[in-house]
């Protein structure tokens, strides 16, 4: 507890006790405890004793820069706030490391690199070293990390007082010219704390060198998850992989730069090879997802997304047209991985980013053809209306990538929404001696009203039987939005809801500031619009109106304290759409935990409410009011346990909020 700078609310005790119990025991942790409820600054305070004591580290993953940046400032109070013991001060030192892309001064400059990802930067910036280190040619950040001893020691002083976050670092080192990746990694291997994006834990190659720079082995890291309820999707996505019309194309014009080379014995050229590619999967999207007949007649009408893949069809078609078999197909693979890395070795050279599309094409292929268990869904998917069909080997289970957890000393999970708190352990492979908590909000409850009303619903079938329906949702918004001063959120299941009530109503009804969030808003432009809306409620008596998508960046990653957001307002249920990839998912999860519909459908469903409603209270002090516009609510009774009907919606804001 010394380390605890703040008085201790409601659980934080209890918290701080599970956490010190699991370090003792070598064990791991699921959390689950409101927004606003300290989470952050209990795992560090009850996690650095342990650290300290046991010659620990603590790896504190997290998804977005701003969860990154929150580690830091709590790290920084704990700091501040031992007043007479110089050593625990000193070996409280903790750095915030992101991706090379951000961390590279170069790249923030250059577009081109910037886009590039961890290996093809990792390559580039290999290559400015190298320069740097034998000429006067290079990286110039690069050579001043190397040559210039007394600014390094005077940054490195000043990280170890200052404890800057990430973007701080960033800037100060840019502005000293300094390389601040380099500089990071020298800083690492002293910091007790050091915090990073989940991929740094979850690539085994980005591991693998974070663990070189930790000097470290897995059983002395405590790990630590913020936002885990994030972490599922975000492995199932990393570990997924797909092969676009785009990529095919990218890869013929590459090959055709290039000579365009041979293959397949020398029967036909590279570029050949990738335009039946192409046409394959133009084909397999026709005949799966848009059920194309013989005759070219539509099946049907319905504008499905994806569909399932027979699992060897792919191959399939490529032997037939091409005359190949699986021996002739690994050789081709095999030029195409050595083309692709002949090409990077140019690309080098030439001082470009070390790209080939070939050689990310060779990989695809060998990942696709030993792809032989059912962890994995293979779909034909067209979700840019026609433009860019694609195959994909869709990751059904996380725990594919998450053994390294088990490995670790131990591992806390924290969020303010994970229940069902089995299905979080169950997905990511923990053992069923995980100990599993969840903590109602420590805030007063008459603080937060939550209701839905029973009269109204997004359910497409009954908005098609009844037109009235919409009508009378827009109503309830309008007259929420104008009779009320306070900064209002409304939240939509989706872009095409929020679409169909722009194209079927009037947003100039809504009496005060209205605020849009678009679906390819840059994060600049967001964070402006947030800004902007925040101080409309800031100022008494002026409140504004956002729009917004449930399950997006300001659902689940912005605060809206106090006056900022007192209002919100849920259109419809988030349920997932009903995709082969969703329907694949389910299946799974049904065949392997007899729970397919409660860990696919249901959970993720209340969480995306559950994460929506958490933007109201942040402390104490904070009230607000919750509104469901749909009759099908009460079916997340088991989550949302203060759910109630409304009877009188005005009367009941105006209790609350006044």
């Amino acid at each position: 507890m010394d380390l605890f700078p703040y008085t201790l609310r409601q659980n934080q005790k209890a918290i701080i006790s599970t956490i010190k119990n699991t370090l003792e025991n070598r064990e791991n942790f699921i959390l689950e405890s409101g927004t606003g409820s300290g989470k952050t600054i209990c795992a560090l305070s009850a996690t650095l004793p342990y650290a300290l004591e046991h010659d620990k580290k603590i790896v504190y993953i997290t998804r977005t820069n701003s969860q990154q940046r929150q580690v830091i400032m709590e790290l920084r109070s704990i700091y501040e706030n031992i007043k007479e013991d110089a050593e625990i001060k000193e070996s409280l030192f903790g750095v915030g490391i992101q991706g090379r892309s951000n961390m590279c001064p170069q790249a923030r400059e250059d577009k081109d690199l910037k886009e590039g990802n961890s290996e093809e930067l990792s390559k580039y910036c290999a290559n400015e070293k190298k320069k740097a280190r034998t000429s006067k040619k290079g990286c110039m950040y690069y050579r001043n990390f190397v040559e210039k001893k007394e600014l390094i020691n005077q940054t490195s002083n000043w990280v170890r007082k200052q404890m800057p976050t990430a973007e701080e670092f960033i800037e100060h080192c840019t502005k000293k010219h300094l390389c601040p990746y380099e500089l990071n990694k020298s800083l690492v291997r002293e910091a007790r704390v050091v915090v990073l994006p989940y991929i740094y834990v979850f690539n085994a190659t980005i591991r693998n060198m974070l663990f070189d720079w930790l000097g470290v082995s897995e059983e002395d890291i405590i790990l630590i998850v913020d936002e885990a309820h994030n972490l599922p999707d975000y492995i199932r996505d990393l570990f997924s992989t797909q092969l676009s019309v785009w990529m095919c194309k990218n890869c013929g014009n590459e090959a055709r730069n290039y000579g365009d080379p041979s293959t397949g014995s020398g029967r036909f050229s590279i570029s050949s090879f990738c335009n039946t590619l192409e046409d394959i999967i133009r084909e397999l999207r026709d005949t799966y997802v848009y059920n194309i007949l013989e005759e070219g007649i539509r099946k049907q009408s319905n504008h499905q997304s994806d569909a399932f893949l027979p699992r060897n069809e792919f191959l399939n078609e490529i032997y037939s047209r091409m005359k190949l078999n699986e021996k002739k197909m690994f050789d081709i693979i095999e030029d195409l991985v050595a083309y692709g890395e002949k090409i990077q070795e140019d690309k080098q050279k030439k001082n470009k980013l070390p790209r080939s599309y070939l050689h990310k094409l060779g990989l695809f292929l060998e990942f696709w053809m030993n792809l032989t268990d059912n962890q994995y869904a293979k779909l034909s998917v067209d979700a840019s209306d026609g433009k860019n069909p694609r195959i994909e080997a869709y990751c059904l289970d996380p725990s594919v990538g998450t053994n390294i957890i088990n490995k670790f000393h131990s591992s806390i999970h924290m969020s303010g929404t994970l229940e069902p708190l089995e299905e979080y352990r169950d997905s990511m492979g923990l053992s069923h001696n995980t100990t599993l908590i969840s903590f109602s909000s420590p805030f007063p409850k008459e603080n937060r009203k939550l209701l839905y009303l029973p009269d109204v619903t997004t359910k497409y079938s009954e908005l098609m039987k009844d037109d009235t329906i919409q009508k009378k949702m827009w109503e309830y918004i309008t007259t929420i939005c104008n009779k009320f001063p306070q900064n209002t959120i409304v939240f939509f299941p989706s872009y095409n809801t929020l679409s169909l009530f722009q194209r079927n109503h009037d947003f100039s009804d809504i009496k005060k500031s209205v605020f849009l969030e678009e679906q390819r808003m840059s994060q600049t432009a967001l964070m402006d619009l947030v800004s902007d809306f925040k101080n409309q409620g800031n100022k008494l008596g002026i409140g504004a109106t956002l729009f917004s998508v449930i399950g997006g960046r300001i659902s689940e990653g912005m605060d809206f304290p106090s006056k900022q957001l007192e209002i919100v307002l849920i259109v419809g249920i988030p349920y997932p759409k009903p995709t082969a990839r969703q329907r694949g998912l389910q299946k799974y999860y049904e065949m392997k935990f007899h729970k397919g519909w409660e860990y696919t459908v249901q959970a993720p469903t209340a969480r995306k409410l559950l994460q929506a409603i958490g933007r109201l209270i942040r402390d104490e002090k904070d009230k607000g009011v919750a509104i469901i516009l749909d009759r099908r609510a009460p079916r997340f009774k088991p989550y949302l346990k203060e759910l109630g009907k409304s009877i009188d919606i005005m009367k009941e804001i105006e209790s609350t909020i006044g």
